[in-house]
């Protein structure tokens, strides 16, 4: 007798590697009982599904009532990892945050959608109606900063930020961000192979994690 046990996990993991060994884990956030679509535009929110991007600010309230803006700088699987914003100014425009923050991604309780920077009003997103969806694929989910005149006599790094008009951009001085406009953000595009993929990722993934199945076959020979 042959016996073959086929560990869903281990699957999906491989899949989504779609057999090359520099594949990146990322992450899709989409509202539960909804099927996931791929956009040109999977940065800004969507209820179908939108990315987190690397070298992106997100406004988060966490389950313990605390917030922080913190800027996403790689992905795990379940592992969000931030930094938080720099204190510098502009007699030391080069200083970066030192902070570094690995949360499990069941510890966010609201995504936070800025629409008025004065106010800080935002539409708050409940994390708990939505599925966190981690897998691997070749794209790389990163929005590059810009350098722009903040100040008058140097430029400055501009870092994007979602908010609920989609990515803007902010700069960081004294511990606080600053919203900068007049900058257009370039949306990163997706082939049509790599739409594909992702989103064979995706569902692969998001049926695991709804019918949370553990798929065993069972194969039996006959001896000769």
């Amino acid at each position: 007798m042959i016996v073959r046990l086929t560990i869903f996990f281990v699957i999906f993991s491989q899949f989504n590697a779609f057999g090359q060994s520099d594949s990146l884990w990322n992450v899709m956030i989409l509202k539960k009982e909804n099927q996931p679509e791929m956009k040109n535009n999977m940065a800004e929110f969507s209820t179908t599904g939108f990315y987190l991007y690397r070298n992106c600010f997100y406004d988060l309230k966490f389950k313990d009532k605390t917030r922080k803006t913190l800027r996403l700088i790689d992905i795990k699987p379940d592992t969000l990892i931030f930094i938080g914003i720099s204190d510098k100014k502009d007699t030391d425009l080069t200083k970066i945050a030192k902070d570094t923050f690995h949360i499990d991604y069941k510890n966010i309780d609201k995504l936070l959608l800025h629409k008025d920077w004065g106010s800080e009003s935002s539409k708050k997103v409940n994390c708990d109606d939505y599925y966190f969806i981690f897998h691997k694929t070749l794209i790389a989910n990163r929005y590059e900063s810009k350098l722009a005149f903040v100040f008058s006599d140097f430029q400055s790094e501009i870092v994007p930020r979602l908010s609920l008009y989609g990515i803007t951009y902010h700069y960081e001085y004294g511990g606080k961000l600053y919203y900068h406009s007049g900058i257009k953000v370039q949306t990163p595009k997706y082939s049509d192979e790599e739409k594909i993929k992702a989103l064979n990722g995706v569902l692969t993934v998001l049926d695991l994690i709804v019918n949370k199945r553990l798929n065993v076959t069972i194969l039996k020979s006959k001896k000769d």
